[in-house]
């Protein structure tokens, strides 16, 4: 029994040493939760604009536009569950504007219990969110052990995520763009909620955001981000108008602070503006962030 022991330790000793050598590889590249947190926690004493939402706002608002301290906290994924956690982790003394997007899915979506949830593991390992504890596996690269792979083996080529020095994701330039960008079906379904009583979730929490601004003298102005019309035309009308109602309800009860933008369907947003059917590429956040720093 012993000796089975023995070699049963000294044959999955070099996998456990494989795996925490891969931990520790992961934790110490650099990534955008990493790169965010470390500017928040840096120069959050002198941000007055702060930039949140998933990766419409990452790739699609620049906050150069909206002045020298301006700074885009979102994220791929990023669900409003976050948003309100990034609001009120961070110290942020000079903050005056909060540009939140709200797109067709950021009432219904979650992260936790689905296929994504390893995004929500980001939040643990890079930004010190406790929403999860250190047992979990929201605490570990190597708990979601395909994308721990797929990092591994992307280390062995150039990195294709980039960002700016103020949170703006960089690779969804005109020039990278996928001859088939024009996916509005396939989009669509992705982002697509039959189901929408979740929506009172998430409802409440874009409310405590607008009353921790109001509380503060901070304006929250929500964008919708342009979408091309193939997307326009595969979305679910009743998700759509709920989206809607619920943004007019919490616009209604902080009227002094909250503020709603409509670029969806804006036509100034021309095929060469998108990344995708509903992802604008560089070219396109710059002309979009102009939009709304016109507005504000």
């Amino acid at each position: 029994m012993k000796r089975f022991l023995l070699r049963t330790i000294l044959f999955l000793l070099p996998l456990a040493l494989l795996l925490v050598g891969g931990e520790v590889v992961l934790r110490l590249q650099p990534n955008a939760a990493k790169a965010k947190d470390n500017a928040m926690r840096l120069t959050g004493n002198l941000i007055d604009t702060l930039i949140l939402g998933s990766s419409h706002a990452y790739y699609g608002l620049c906050p150069e536009i909206f002045g020298s301290n301006a700074y885009n906290a979102a994220q791929v994924s990023q669900t409003l569950k976050y948003d309100e956690f990034i609001l009120n982790h961070y110290a942020l003394p000079r903050l005056r504007t909060v540009v939140l997007t709200m797109s067709d899915f950021s009432f219904y979506e979650e992260l936790e219990g689905t296929p994504t949830w390893y995004y929500a593991a980001r939040y643990r390992m890079y930004m010190g969110c406790d929403y999860h504890s250190l047992a979990s596996a929201y605490a570990w690269e190597v708990a979601a052990f395909p994308v721990f792979t797929k990092k591994l083996l992307a280390l062995c080529r150039p990195p294709k995520e980039r960002w700016s020095l103020r949170g703006q994701g960089l690779e969804f330039t005109l020039e990278n763009r996928d001859a088939d960008w024009d996916n509005g079906s396939e989009r669509a379904a992705v982002n697509r909620y039959e189901d929408l009583s979740h929506g009172d979730v998430n409802e409440a929490r874009l409310c405590h955001m607008a009353a921790w601004c109001q509380k503060r003298g901070i304006s929250l102005v929500l964008v919708a981000t342009p979408l091309w019309r193939s997307y326009r035309a595969a979305q679910n009308p009743a998700q759509t108008a709920d989206m809607h109602r619920r943004i007019a309800a919490v616009v209604a009860r902080f009227p002094q602070t909250v503020r709603f933008l409509d670029f969806s369907a804006d036509p100034a947003f021309t095929a060469n503006d998108f990344f995708d059917s509903d992802h604008l590429n560089t070219l396109g956040a710059v002309k979009l962030s102009r939009k709304v720093k016109g507005k504000i």
